[in-house]
């Protein structure tokens, strides 16, 4: 008896989000130890953040509000490394060599250091001035929906 197999594609829903792009030299423990000081957010390391449009972990903070079960804000980084191996025709002869490359997660965004991801809902004028004004922090400004060319990379399981 001959059988077929189907595959149904898992499909996300995302809910409006708003994002706020921050350009800043400092780490990202850094970087949310200054946010959550300074705004009243309590962002928690998270090495989970996995994006199953790029298939890999990215690095990122969560943040789970009370008031609010079901949203989280992310705070994550825009650059992470991709590894692969290097396959030469003398692997015989050599060690195989992993070859690691800086990837974006947003690329349309390259400059940019770190994002926090939001729910729109949520009034972001005023944390985007308190962010503003910290001094670690060089650059930083809302990036409307409709200029975000990679959606999916920034959908986190």
């Amino acid at each position: 008896m001959d059988y077929k197999k189907h595959h149904l594609e898992k499909t996300i829903e995302e809910e409006a989000f708003s994002l706020i792009a921050i350009h800043t030299s400092i780490e990202d423990f850094q970087l949310a130890y200054f946010i959550n000081q300074n705004c009243s957010t309590f962002f928690k390391r998270n090495h989970d953040l996995y994006s199953s449009h790029l298939k890999t972990n990215i690095k990122g903070m969560i943040w789970k509000n009370s008031w609010d079960e079901e949203s989280h804000w992310h705070l994550f980084t825009n650059k992470y490394a991709k590894s692969k191996k290097n396959s030469n025709q003398d692997s015989e002869l050599f060690f195989e060599e992993s070859i690691t490359m800086k990837q974006y997660v947003l690329p349309e965004f390259r400059q940019v250091n770190y994002f926090i991801k939001k729910p729109e809902d949520i009034a972001s004028e005023s944390l985007l001035n308190k962010i503003k004004n910290m001094s670690e922090i060089q650059f930083a400004y809302s990036i409307s929906e409709e200029n975000i060319k990679s959606h999916k990379n920034i959908i986190f399981d």
